[in-house]
């Protein structure tokens, strides 16, 4: 998490915005659309416990108009960060210094 704050504050992220983006699962904050919120959660879900997602879950994604295809992606593009964040934590591997 470490990093991504620093790429955050990099891009020129508030320190309020940073908080609300990666203070899961307080995820309702006015910056956030309900859309993004829904992404967010269910994505959080699925990292912490896949088999924990509902229907439900499913139905709310899809009443916010994302498909099948979608949920697919948001899901793979997860599984792909969290392997590459688990990565950087374990080698302990610091933001470049350009990042700030």
């Amino acid at each position: 998490m470490k990093f991504h704050s620093s790429a955050l504050r990099a891009e020129g992220g508030e320190v309020d915005e940073i908080h609300e983006i990666t203070g899961v699962p307080e995820l309702g904050g006015s910056r956030l659309s309900h859309r993004e919120s829904l992404i967010l959660q269910f994505c959080r879900q699925a990292a912490l416990d896949a088999n924990a997602i509902t229907e439900d879950q499913v139905n709310e994604l899809k009443a916010e108009g994302l498909t099948d295809s979608d949920i697919v992606e948001m899901l793979e593009t997860m599984s792909f960060t969290t392997a590459y964040t688990k990565i950087v934590d374990a080698l302990a591997i610091e933001a470049d210094p350009w990042l700030g």
